[in-house]
């Protein structure tokens, strides 16, 4: 959206390309080759890449909560009743050597409910379809969905709505302190890019909703205006919502725990644009 609504321009960056990779580890490497200069929602494995000493950095991130509900077959009060239950979900690493985020989300929703992950039993599915044929078929207790519930109200399943989760997640800044150095004013040019798109998202909803609707139909996306909406004027990583990260990180690579969650972080160039009162301005 940023692209479409020309703030690139506007802040003095010539966008020559802005692709969708699948794989993390791809779209790393071509950063510290130098191939790219930013990564837009990078979120877990780059914990791992600090402990080794990879010079990765995130510098501001727009969304640090996610949401998600409990389908039963049983009702269900509380997280806490899904101990001993199996949960069908998305396989945490997938056949080519990715992480999930949203598994690695839900994994987080029961460690922080009390539960050790030993207390349930995951049952791996590839595709949301087979959630609801796992819990047609007994195969699972329960699933983890977001989004529209109708299809399993339909079959008769029971739903928990849960407590929004810190977590950082959505179009984070993440670059190479590398390239901060060479490329000078890349840093405050990427933060200032995402504090104009979030105000414009904000105060333009008619040509914002026109973006994204073109977008969805191009794309074959589901870009929700209400999800812009919500960003923070000023997109402070939460820390909880680190932590959680950072967390998920460790599992995925047991040698971030050398490090500190807030290693990969450097807020400067967000602070600096904030201190200046340019964004209380935009608002003003």
């Amino acid at each position: 959206m940023i692209k479409e609504a020309g703030i690139w321009e506007t802040v003095g960056v010539k966008l020559l390309s802005f692709d969708y990779c699948a794989l993390p580890p791809e779209a790393e490497a071509a950063l510290f080759e130098g191939k790219i200069d930013l990564i837009s929602g990078d979120h877990l494995t780059p914990y791992g890449l600090v402990a080794q000493g990879k010079p990765i950095v995130s510098l501001a991130s727009p969304v640090n909560s996610t949401t998600a509900k409990i389908v039963s077959r049983e009702p269900i009060r509380s997280l806490q009743e899904l101990r001993g239950k199996r949960i069908a979900d998305t396989p945490l690493e997938g056949r080519d050597g990715g992480f999930h985020h949203g598994r690695g989300n839900h994994m987080m929703y029961v460690i922080r409910s009390g539960l050790g992950l030993e207390s349930v039993r995951w049952v791996d599915v590839d595709e949301s379809s087979d959630r609801l044929e796992a819990l047609k078929s007994g195969r699972a207790d329960a699933v983890f969905a977001s989004g529209a519930m109708e299809r399993y109200e339909k079959e008769g399943f029971r739903t928990l709505t849960l407590d929004p989760l810190p977590m950082i997640n959505g179009p984070t800044i993440t670059t190479s302190f590398r390239l901060l150095q060479k490329k000078d004013g890349l840093g405050e040019r990427l933060v200032k890019a995402l504090v104009l798109g979030i105000h414009f998202a904000r105060t333009q909803k008619q040509e914002t909703e026109r973006i994204l609707e073109n977008l969805n139909r191009r794309e074959e996306k589901d870009f929700s205006y209400d999800r812009l909406a919500r960003m923070p004027v000023k997109p402070y990583p939460n820390l909880q919502a680190v932590l959680n990260a950072y967390e998920l990180g460790c599992i995925k690579s047991p040698e971030a725990k050398q490090v500190s969650p807030l290693a990969l972080w450097d807020i400067h160039y967000l602070r600096q644009l904030d201190d200046s009162g340019f964004i209380d301005r935009l608002y003003g």
